[in-house]
């Protein structure tokens, strides 16, 4: 009876373990079919994806075709412009070199307040004048130097619209007073060689630098006008006329001459001195 026994338990065991272990070989079964469907899958997409690249690769290589193409016409016609303008690249890359530097002066003296600006003028002055020099080169004639230009002198006309108005002050002459003394005041100038501006801004009124009495009152002048010019050494009239802040022509000297001879003031042409201030006539 009980090596029967053993028989049948050992029956339904090995009837358990054989029922356990199919249902395990039948799920590694899907699990690999799954993986070989996955896997074929992306080996079709691979593929795709090497074609379409295949593809992309050859139309790449065409375009890259075109615009070396394209680069050599533009190119060619860079070269007959060069040649149009007797200019070389190495001149007009020179040529833009200059306008940065242009560029870049004028927005340093945008950065500056209205009356720092009016202390550097003359630089201001300067700008317009090379600018107005490199407007005449050939390469001007370009048209991307030609609207850089333009644009850089409408801001130098823009800031010097935007320096402060003249400022003068009043002087009232008291005993034993002369303009080389009055100059020389600490309130007025400090220095009595500039005894000159207030005679020639006042030639209306001191008919001889010698003679000035109590009482007259002479304008003492601050920072002069765009209508106004101060002699430097090394001035005379020719040169003044061909500033181009003036009229930019030395002929036009006698101009300035009419306008400013009063008296013993300027009576001769080449009387003409540093520290004088000279009235530029605009008509």
């Amino acid at each position: 009876m009980t090596k029967r026994f053993s028989i049948l338990v050992a029956l339904v065991l090995l009837t358990g373990l054989f029922a356990s272990v199919v249902p395990a070989q039948a799920a590694e079964r899907m699990k690999f079919e799954e993986y070989q469907k996955k896997l074929e899958a992306f080996q079709a997409r691979e593929t795709a994806a090497k074609a379409a690249l295949e593809t992309e690769n050859v139309a790449i290589a065409d375009l890259k075709a075109q615009l070396a193409e394209l680069e050599a016409q533009i190119a060619a016609v860079w070269d007959e412009l060069y040649a149009y303008l007797n200019v070389t690249r190495e001149q007009v890359a020179e040529f833009n070199r200059r306008l940065d530097d242009i560029d870049k002066r004028l927005n340093d003296l945008a950065r500056l307040t209205p009356e720092q600006l009016l202390a550097r003028e003359a630089e201001l002055n300067e700008l317009a004048l090379l600018i107005s020099t490199m407007q005449a080169d050939p390469i001007a004639k370009m048209t991307a130097q030609r609207d850089r230009l333009a644009q850089m002198a409408a801001r130098v006309q823009s800031l010097k619209a935007s320096l402060p108005k003249p400022k003068h002050d009043l002087y009232s002459v008291i005993r034993g007073d002369c303009l080389w003394r009055i100059a020389g005041k600490q309130d007025v100038y400090g220095d009595p060689w500039k005894w000159l501006r207030i005679w020639s801004y006042n030639k209306t009124m001191i008919k001889d630098p010698d003679l000035i009495y109590p009482a007259q009152q002479f304008t003492v002048p601050r920072q002069l006008s765009k209508d106004e010019y101060l002699v430097v050494k090394g001035d005379n009239l020719k040169k003044i006329a061909g500033r181009p802040e003036v009229f930019g022509d030395p002929f036009q000297w006698t101009k300035l001459y009419q306008a400013n001879k009063s008296g013993q003031f300027l009576d001769e042409p080449s009387h003409l001195y540093p520290e004088q201030i000279l009235t530029i006539p605009r008509n």
